[in-house]
């Protein structure tokens, strides 16, 4: 009986347990399996790495099963299990059956209110990362899962950081980990991510979903250096609100820009963009300055003994040639993910003192298409911060 990817066919055994039905993507270091697990009887997404994936990537792999089984929120990807067949290591998920929000925008754009609804979900979800001591580090539509109930849920945590694990990447002059298109300025100058990378990425995240386009398109090189010289595009004809929202997710400084549980008070429909623009004195200098570091930049992406880019299998197998992805149902009362969900590992709960809970966004603002069932558990929103800048 086989038992490594790469020898295994549809409807034969993995690690004598698992059944696969099909391939859900794949990446430099690993391949996304659909299979049954015959001893539970339930489908499951097997994350199995390549052979001669390299040390990078099995290193990786490891800490994404360690960052997963600390995290336990309805916006993440549960992990079941984790092994290792002919010591190629494998990881055991929830099967999210539905399209990654890639698949849902080579078809079409999303409405103002799908847009705003998914955005704040995920911020929920980021705030709890962030507050676990987590850094996503990949935040993509390809990396956003849509569930049978039109939720998203944020997958490959591939290259996080975690302070349990450690960040050898930080160690490493020069590295450049994530995927060039949806980097944040701080990133690309070389000075490592933070959870304000994540707000970044995600404000790029959602301008796309509004114009159907990457913010930063072409090549690896020209991607990157794009955003050192201008700021995102802000989609014209978008509320006042979610414009300011956008701007600030996106700002050049990360030290101004709101955090993710700010988001979700800046993502409600209507409400004045808050907390206060924290633009520190100085910054229209900046253009400045990254012209000029620019080149260096470039000198840095190009270096292949000193840069490099991760890729992950976070990439699902694109649909059949002429065959449209599935759409996105986006139901029509919004469902916010608490950011305090319970998870095992040692974050605190968030600091509930002193705040308000956001309102709630109104039924007809968020409605988009006509499959929605309205069928969601009712959960707590993470309540905004009103301490002012962390």
């Amino acid at each position: 009986m086989h038992s490594t990817v790469e020898e295994v066919g549809t409807a034969e055994l993995f690690a004598h347990r698992y059944r696969i039905e099909g391939l859900l993507g794949q990446g430099g270091g690993a391949r996304v399996l659909r299979a049954l697990d015959l001893r539970l009887g339930r489908e499951v997404a097997l994350k199995v790495l390549r052979p001669g994936a390299g040390e990078d990537f099995s290193r990786r792999f490891v800490a994404e099963a360690r960052t997963l089984a600390r995290l336990r929120h309805r916006g993440l990807v549960e992990v079941y299990d984790y092994g290792q067949v002919d010591e190629l290591p494998y990881l055991v998920l929830e099967l999210v059956d539905g399209p990654t929000l890639a698949d849902a925008l080579r078809a079409s754009a999303l409405s103002v209110p799908a847009t705003v609804r998914l955005g704040r979900e995920l911020a929920c979800t980021l705030a709890f990362v962030h507050a676990c001591g987590v850094v996503h580090r990949d935040v993509k539509p390809s990396n956003v899962l849509i569930d049978a109930s039109g939720s998203p849920r944020l997958a490959d945590f591939g290259i996080a950081r975690s302070p349990v694990d450690g960040d050898a990447d930080a160690t490493r002059t020069g590295l450049v980990v994530g995927t060039p298109a949806y980097l944040a300025p701080e990133q690309i100058r070389g000075e490592g991510a933070r959870p304000a990378s994540d707000v970044y990425a995600l404000g790029l995240l959602l301008i796309e979903c509004l114009t159907g386009q990457r913010v930063y398109p072409g090549g690896p090189i020209e991607a990157a250096v794009a955003r050192l010289l201008h700021a995102p595009s802000i989609p014209d004809g978008i509320p006042a609100p979610l414009a300011q929202a956008l701007r600030a997710m996106t700002r050049p400084d990360p030290a101004a820009r709101p955090s993710a549980e700010d988001c979700v008070d800046l993502l409600l429909p209507g409400q004045a963009a808050h907390p206060a623009d924290r633009t520190r004195p100085g910054r229209r200098d900046g253009r400045r300055r990254w012209v000029t570091l620019s080149a260096g930049v470039a000198c840095l992406l190009l270096s292949g003994g000193a840069a490099s880019t991760a890729i992950s299998a976070g990439d699902r197998a694109a649909p059949p040639a002429g065959q449209q992805p599935a759409s996105v149902s986006v139901p029509s009362s919004p469902a916010p993910v608490s950011s305090t969900a319970p998870a095992t590992g040692t974050a605190p709960a968030p600091d509930t003192a002193d705040r308000t809970p956001p309102r709630p966004a109104p039924r007809d603002q968020v409605a988009d298409t006509p499959h929605d069932n309205g069928h969601h558990k009712e959960v707590k929103a993470p309540k905004p911060s009103r301490k002012g800048p962390k």
